[in-house]
């Protein structure tokens, strides 16, 4: 003796009601662990660009402060790498390059060459394969430019484009 079910059953509408919020709580419970996924995201993007104008700042600090002290430099270079040491490593992946090019039109010696010169340093984290990389991807990394307008005399010929 079997009671057939009819269509205003409280027992079938409980059912129907149970499986409907368990589906509303698995999408919301999807969109909030996207939304918790990009802020991740973000924070460590802004994390990382934090550190590359730090850096930037320093190596800009440490151009500026050798030709104000007016000592000869030894090398000139155009590209480089953080030393880690002193750090504690959190500058390590990191290049650095420097370029210059001259602006005759802010200025003219008398003897015909550009008074001022352009120098741009670009500081940026090094290139790092991802899961990806098997079929040629890398992920493109971030990268922080500084121009500033400086002497020309400051300049050495191997800045220049």
């Amino acid at each position: 003796m079997s009671r057939r079910a009819r269509c205003s059953s409280s027992r079938g509408l409980l059912l129907v009601e149970a499986v409907l919020s368990a589906v509303v709580i698995a999408v919301g419970l999807v969109f909030i662990s996207q939304g918790l996924s990009s802020q991740l995201k973000a924070l460590r993007t802004m994390e990382e660009y934090d550190t590359l104008l730090a850096l930037a700042r320093r190596k800009w600090l440490e151009l500026e402060a050798e030709r104000l002290s007016h000592l000869p430099v030894a090398q000139e270079a155009r590209a480089g790498s953080f030393d880690a040491q002193g750090t504690g490593g959190f500058d390590t992946g990191y290049r650095w390059t420097i370029a210059a090019i001259r602006r005759p039109q802010l200025g003219m010696s008398s003897g015909g060459s550009p008074l001022f010169s352009e120098v741009t340093l670009t500081i940026r984290r090094a290139v790092t394969p991802n899961a990806g990389a098997a079929a040629g991807n890398e992920r493109r990394s971030a990268a922080v430019i500084l121009a500033a307008i400086w002497p020309s005399e400051w300049v050495p010929e191997e800045w220049l484009n």
